[in-house]
């Protein structure tokens, strides 16, 4: 039984291997045009190799061309997909300026509180392992490198620390450039922290004091405004004007062009100027100080 079931396996397989001849012949004389053998496994392998072939062209065809708009369902247009990754970008910086905007917020918060700005942390922080190996750093520049390099600039910009803090001097003995000369139209008050100065539009307004600009914007009540640190714990603050001059971390010495005068935000009704003087986080009159 044994030796019947190997003889029926051993003609199978000399079937499986067994030669054909394709003949193409002439129908008049039966003469042999063109013929070729071949087996069930030469047929098998070929068709195999074609199968293979014919699938690895659909994938090139559908990874490398737009045909896969059309065959892949719900797959993107090509509109589209740069759609996506604009807005995606978009996205992305419109977070890191957000970023920024809050610290720059936190640290104004803190200088207008009196208190020291200088240690305020950056919105990322890099830490080196002492272990960490330099032999094979790229010196490159990168996307993050190009990005810390702006955080780096903007936090220096908004360091108004001064290398010689004049610690003890008493206000009565400093001396403040007027702003801008005029008719002071309102005082300072409980209600009024400031004081209103009335001249010809576009007037030149001038720093007070020596510093660096904190802050340049235009709000819906006070237009166009720019603010001051000095030494010392003062801050300065210019608000309706008509152009800004100076912008955000630009160092001015005091009797420097920073604005000009206009009549710009809803709580004016005409050109002036609107001046406050704050040191160490309090308003003060700036009229025992400067003569308008």
């Amino acid at each position: 039984m044994a030796k019947q079931t190997n003889m029926e396996r051993k003609k199978h397989r000399t079937k499986f291997r067994r030669k054909y001849k394709l003949s193409i012949v002439d129908e008049n004389n039966f003469a042999t045009i063109f013929s070729f053998r071949l087996s069930i496994m030469n047929v098998f392998t070929v068709l195999s190799a074609l199968a293979i072939i014919l699938i690895f062209i659909v994938y090139l065809v559908i990874a490398y061309t737009p045909l896969k708009e059309y065959i892949i369902p719900n797959y993107p247009v090509m509109e589209e997909r740069e759609k996506i990754e604009h807005n995606a970008e978009l996205v992305d910086s419109l977070e890191y300026q957000m970023k920024l905007y809050s610290q720059k917020m936190q640290i104004l918060h803190t200088i207008l509180n009196g208190e020291d700005p200088s240690g305020y942390d950056k919105l990322d922080s890099i830490v080196v392992s002492p272990t960490e190996s330099y032999a094979n750093l790229n010196f490159d520049l990168s996307p993050a490198d190009s990005l810390l390099r702006m955080e780096i600039q903007e936090h220096e910009a908004l360091n108004v620390n001064f290398q010689t803090p004049k610690s003890g001097l008493r206000i009565e003995n400093l001396f403040f450039y007027p702003p801008v000369y005029g008719v002071v139209s309102s005082d300072f008050s409980n209600g009024h922290f400031g004081t209103d100065v009335v001249a010809a539009e576009n007037s030149i307004i001038h720093a007070v004091l020596d510093g660096t600009v904190i802050l340049d914007s235009w709000t819906v009540e006070t237009g166009y405004t720019i603010m001051i640190q000095h030494s010392n714990d003062f801050i300065s603050v210019y608000k309706h004007n008509a152009k800004l001059l100076k912008k955000t971390g630009d160092r001015v010495i005091a009797g420097e062009g920073i604005a000009l005068l206009g009549n710009t935000g809803n709580l004016t009704l005409g050109p002036h100027l609107h001046f406050e003087l704050w040191h160490e986080g309090k308003p003060v009159n700036s009229e025992n100080y400067i003569v308008y």
